[in-house]
């Protein structure tokens, strides 16, 4: 993550894409940011799809080891043959040390922020309570952290496969599957604009 490859016209200045010839590549060593290397290349004319596709594809090992992609503007194919390879692409205004160390910084933090989301995703799940064998789900904040959960999601697996007593669920609404699916007693406790507490049994 310590490696940005910047591309510029043929002087070494920022421009966009299509006006490029030349990858310079920089890495964070312990005394700060340097100048690695660099690399020149034909300009891409946006012409033939087909042939940008297979011009902008070539210039990827030039640039290999670098997971940032920086410099004017860039859109269209470029950017999808650059997107296709995994690298992260930033539009900046100037090489500047303080702004590759806030690129670096972004994407840590998003890093971070997706490891987190993932271990929640993927420990989605009623947790017991105090009181062995009764569950608690509160599906209404799970959602709003994760909207990508569905309730099936967060508990198909729970209501098929743990013991319990009973299940304390708070959403916006009594999710279909559970209440057509005859093996569940549902009871509402309380519901109003906010969402709805149930109780869920299973069926005797």
């Amino acid at each position: 993550m310590n490696k940005i490859a910047v591309f510029t016209d043929r002087d070494s200045k920022l421009c966009d894409f299509f006006e490029a010839e030349r990858f310079l590549i920089f890495e964070r060593t312990p005394t700060g940011w340097t100048q690695t290397s660099e690399a020149n290349f034909e300009k891409i004319t946006p012409s033939n799809p087909a042939l940008t596709r297979k011009n902008t594809s070539e210039l990827l090992p030039l640039i290999e080891g670098c997971n940032v992609l920086a410099g004017g503007a860039l859109f269209g194919i470029p950017f999808a043959v650059f997107d296709r390879a995994k690298l992260h692409i930033f539009e900046i205004g100037k090489i500047d040390t303080e702004l590759f160390d806030g690129i670096i910084e972004d994407l840590r933090n998003a890093s971070a922020e997706a490891s987190a989301k993932e271990a929640i995703i993927r420990d989605t799940k009623p947790v017991e309570t105090s009181t062995p064998g009764v569950y608690f789900l509160d599906l209404i904040a799970l959602q709003k952290e994760c909207p990508e959960i569905s309730s099936k999601k967060a508990m198909m697996d729970f209501l098929s496969n743990t013991p319990f007593l009973e299940l304390r669920l708070i959403c916006k609404h009594i999710p279909p599957w559970i209440e057509n699916a005859g093996a569940y007693n549902v009871q509402t406790v309380s519901s109003d604009i906010d969402g709805v507490q149930a109780l869920i049994t299973r069926r005797c």
